[in-house]
């Protein structure tokens, strides 16, 4: 007998149908390149320059998601 009958059954591990994503603005992962190349491509136009509104944009969201999470972190640390 289940521990638990009503549950629903698993599901096998991946993304679900509603989650995949339908391809967007990032280029693709290339398994074989460096993480610096990776990342640097994250940041850069269609014709390979640099975008600076990107990087100064994701930039701002880092600095407010730590202004947002260090008090909490710190809060544990002092303990």
């Amino acid at each position: 007998m289940p521990l638990f009958p009503n549950r629903p059954p698993h599901r096998p591990p991946g993304p679900r149908p509603s989650q995949r994503p339908q391809g967007g603005s990032r280029p693709p992962i290339d398994p074989g390149g460096s993480a610096k190349s990776n990342l640097m491509s994250m940041f850069q136009t269609d014709d390979g320059k640099l975008d600076f509104d990107k990087i100064t944009g994701t930039g701002k969201q880092v600095m407010d998601l730590y202004s947002q999470v260090s008090p909490m972190i710190t809060k544990f640390i002092k303990r």
